[in-house]
């Protein structure tokens, strides 16, 4: 690692005055990467993972492997996370206890790690609205999100003042805020190059703004989680003081066993710092909104959705496992699914917030009235198990990746199948007597020489 910046050394030997010798001395080692999988595509994967002390379901690695060639990758069976960042999992189930239902917002969601560790720690019955400003950014998120394979999600992008149309709307909202990230430096030192205490202030001055501006969408009771990937206590406890004396914020205690190499001193503000955790540098702070009499949304407009007639239904029916769980509408030629018990939620965000994508897309109809899958129904959680399935060698499964050319063996069922890896949906194809259409998408597939 190339020289820290000499206002960075000062202010780490002011926070940090017994510790600073270690804590550089740690920013000197890679942090060791991991990985989370995902709860609903259960595979026996990284068995030698050493466990994450607050997710289950992480593991820290001894070496890095070449994920882009590993086909579970690309079916969304884990997500490549480092461990400090998992700490959500654990930090939402004890949040949600008293939740049966939560509406959650993540704010700053790009590229969709914290998402889809909301999806894994809450309730199916809740609903994530997975926001991004930046719209560079979106493919990602929707790319990640979709390989996730959950239905209850809404992706957006909106500037967070948008969200003041929707007052006392969101049981949790998370700001994992843009902030001059000191705690990525081992992993990516371009961003020690780009630091400056000047950098830092920007930085001030943009989350203050984000939570000025979406402060309002949080229900009376509600949880306000604010994170970064920083260090200084200028984009961190003073956000906080901010957040409590200008909003009116409390701090919402959680404790956690005393063996987790957590810095906390007040079981609300909680700190990884790189001689401590094998992870990157992170900071969380669990701050609640008191009660108040009025729990009303005041927002009561519903956008009007072009929903499926009853007469298609059975053709897209065939394709889920729980088929009446879900509400059908069409957009841009597209047929969604949605959970039906959520779609007055989802009007309401629509009605107020410009939507990117919902539940899951399930494809277009012919002129038959017969369904042309697309790819996030392939990667759902839902999709039926009557859904005729090509399990692929590793060889094909890249091939297919790569969006190359297949040759059907005698045994594969003829019409629209699953190409599967380990029995993992990595997406459709088409078997016909002679050849196979392969319909990844092209955005997605692998690139580079194997």
């Amino acid at each position: 690692m190339n020289k820290l910046p000499d206002a960075f050394v000062d202010n780490i030997l002011f926070l940090y005055p017994k510790e600073a010798d270690y804590f550089f001395e740690a920013l000197q080692h890679a942090p060791q990467t991991s990985i989370r999988l995902n709860k609903s595509k259960k595979v026996a994967v990284f068995k030698d993972a050493k466990s994450v002390p607050w997710c289950a379901l992480g593991g820290t690695l001894a070496d890095r492997p070449a994920f882009t060639e590993d086909p579970l990758w690309h079916a969304g069976a884990y997500y490549v996370q480092e461990s400090s960042s998992m700490f959500l999992n654990a930090l939402v189930q004890a949040i949600v206890k008293d939740m049966p239902e939560p509406i959650v917002l993540d704010l700053c969601a790009a590229p969709g790690g914290k998402t889809t560790t909301l999806l894994d720690a809450l309730p199916d019955s809740a609903l994530v609205v997975a926001n991004e400003i930046i719209k560079s950014r979106v493919n990602v998120l929707q790319e990640n999100l979709i390989k996730w394979g959950k239905p209850n999600v809404v992706i957006a992008i909106n500037d967070p003042k948008h969200f003041q149309k929707l007052p006392a709307f969101f049981d949790i909202i998370l700001v994992d805020a843009p902030c001059s990230g000191e705690g990525l430096w081992r992993r990516d030192e371009k961003a020690m190059e780009e630091w400056s205490m000047e950098h830092v202030q920007l930085c001030q001055t943009r989350q203050t703004r984000i939570n000025h501006d979406i402060i309002a969408s949080l229900k009376p009771g509600g949880v306000f989680i604010y994170s970064t990937c920083t260090f200084n206590q200028f984009e961190n406890e003073n956000q906080v003081v901010l957040l409590c004396q200008t909003y009116g914020l409390i701090p919402k205690k959680i404790k956690f066993p005393a063996d987790w190499p957590l810095t906390t001193t007040d079981d609300y503000q909680f700190k990884f710092l790189p001689h401590k955790v094998p992870g990157e540098g992170l900071f969380v702070a669990v701050l609640t909104l008191p009660e108040s009499n009025d729990h009303s949304n005041k927002n009561t407009k519903h956008a009007k959705l072009n929903f499926l007639s009853k007469k298609m239904l059975p053709s897209v029916h065939a394709f889920l496992d729980q088929p009446l769980l879900f509400d059908y509408f069409v957009e841009n030629d597209f047929v969604f699914a949605f959970p039906k018990d959520k779609m007055p939620i989802y009007e309401q965000l629509r009605e107020a917030l410009y939507i990117k994508y919902a539940g899951v897309c399930m494809g277009k109809l012919d002129k038959n009235g017969n369904l042309i899958p697309e790819h996030a129904l392939a990667l759902s959680v839902h999709i039926h198990s009557s859904i005729p399935r090509v399990d692929l060698q590793l060889n094909e499964a890249l091939v297919y990746l790569k969006k190359g050319s297949l040759t059907p063996a005698n045994n594969w069922p003829i019409g629209w199948c699953l190409a599967c890896y380990q029995q993992q949906p990595l997406g459709w194809m088409k078997v016909l007597p002679n050849r196979v259409n392969n319909y990844f998408p092209a955005e997605y597939r692998i690139l580079k020489d194997l």
